[in-house]
């Protein structure tokens, strides 16, 4: 993909499945102009709203897809929130545009770590904390509203 276009997300689930659709978008245009940001997710949400009412075959009113988040999917990077655990609600930018299976972050020893360090004691062992993919309402990996990924303290 072109590192000036952007793909831009919208999904929801319609009959138990997930449904998305990807809308391609100058990047640029996306991070500097207000206007062609909105204009850009009214057209995705209304996008995914004729793939539905297709999909479905009812005609689905403009309400329920009207507030729907939509958010640029970067090629280069993503966001995981932490959910839980010593860093909850804590973000961290991904280097890469697909989510890590895991993520593993050094736990603060606080003062007493540093303490023991001065005196010379044996370091102690780095504890982490890990964080795993969260699971949302219907099954699919958890989003948040402007699409980072959900990632719950497993321990």
């Amino acid at each position: 993909m072109d590192p000036d276009t952007l793909k831009l997300r919208c999904q929801t689930v319609i009959d138990g499945e997930l449904a998305h659709i990807l809308l391609a978008v100058d990047r640029m245009l996306w991070e500097t102009n207000e206007h062609t940001r909105e204009h850009a997710q009214r057209t995705a949400r209304q996008e995914l709203r004729h793939y539905a009412v297709e999909h479905t075959g009812r005609n689905l009113p403009d309400t329920d897809f009207d507030a729907l988040p939509v958010w640029a999917e970067y090629p280069d990077r993503c966001e995981v929130e932490c959910v839980g655990g010593p860093h909850d609600g804590q973000r961290i930018t991904w280097s890469s545009g697909e989510p890590p299976a895991a993520v593993d972050l050094p736990v603060d020893e606080g003062i007493n770590g540093l303490m023991a360090a001065a005196q010379g004691e044996p370091a102690s062992i780095l504890r982490k904390a890990t964080y795993v993919p969260l699971m949302g309402d219907e099954g699919f990996f958890g989003r948040t509203e402007d699409g980072a990924w959900r990632y719950g303290f497993r321990g």
